[in-house]
């Protein structure tokens, strides 16, 4: 609802004794298929070999940066992220297994304004298109939204990266709009594509995860039964 002020100018929504969120730490998250934990240096044993399982280059494509030539370049490469001041880079272990296959980072903390933003999805090919996928982007958006009581988090991506802005609608991410030349990457103009989530949109988005991460919904071999999309459908009309 829009207020306005003593001058009749129209303001936004009025937000009362809003004080600074808690800066997020370098937790451990528990979910039922995979745990979200800190990255470090040892997590290139498991995650170098898979991500040279495939011959070519294509899912660092839209990455900021390049595939690590060698396991000691990705030991590096590791350590140099875990050190970042600025951002918190994780990993995500299977529990069946306790393999790591896959990592990501939360940038853009903003504690004042309670926003902050999920980027370098870099899921391994024993990962992708898996609820472990799924259930770790939960676990981080609702540690933020649900713990420390964030209002958005945000989901930037090329213009073109089109299976990135495909998992950001899935997941429920709302677009908002594309900054033209918003920045240079590998020598190419990019155009980048904006995703939110804000709190009031959780409510709903964080249910239908909930009901389509349960086990009755996955088969023996760990395949859907039902789609999340049907979830969100029922959530929105009221019948989840």
């Amino acid at each position: 609802m829009l207020t306005h002020n003593h001058y009749g100018q129209a303001l936004g929504r009025e937000i009362k004794d809003w004080v600074k969120r808690a800066a997020p730490e370098k937790v451990t998250l528990k979910g039922d298929y995979c745990i979200v934990l800190p990255l470090s240096s040892d997590h290139a044993e498991d995650l170098f070999p898979e991500w040279h399982s495939i011959d070519d280059d294509r899912d660092w494509t839209y990455l900021s940066d390049a595939k690590p030539a060698t396991k000691e370049q990705c030991y590096q490469y590791f350590r140099k992220l875990s050190a970042d001041k600025d951002k918190l880079y994780f990993a995500v272990k299977d529990i069946h297994d306790g393999h790591i296959k896959g990592m990501l980072c939360v940038t853009h903390i903003d504690p004042n304004n309670g926003v902050f933003a999920l980027a370098e999805i870099n899921w391994t090919p024993l990962m992708k298109r898996t609820r472990l996928s799924t259930e770790s982007l939960f676990l981080i958006i609702s540690y933020f939204m649900d713990k420390l009581h964030y209002r958005r988090c945000e989901w930037q991506t090329n213009s073109l990266n089109t299976q990135s802005i495909d998992s950001a609608q899935r997941i429920g991410f709302i677009r908002e709009g594309i900054l033209r030349d918003k920045r240079i990457s590998k020598g190419y103009a990019e155009d980048i594509a904006f995703f939110s989530i804000t709190a009031s949109d959780w409510v709903d988005t964080s249910a239908a995860l909930k009901a389509w991460l349960r086990k009755e919904n996955f088969d023996e071999r760990g395949r859907q039964i039902h789609k999340l999309e049907s979830f969100r459908v029922a959530v929105n009309s009221g019948d989840a």
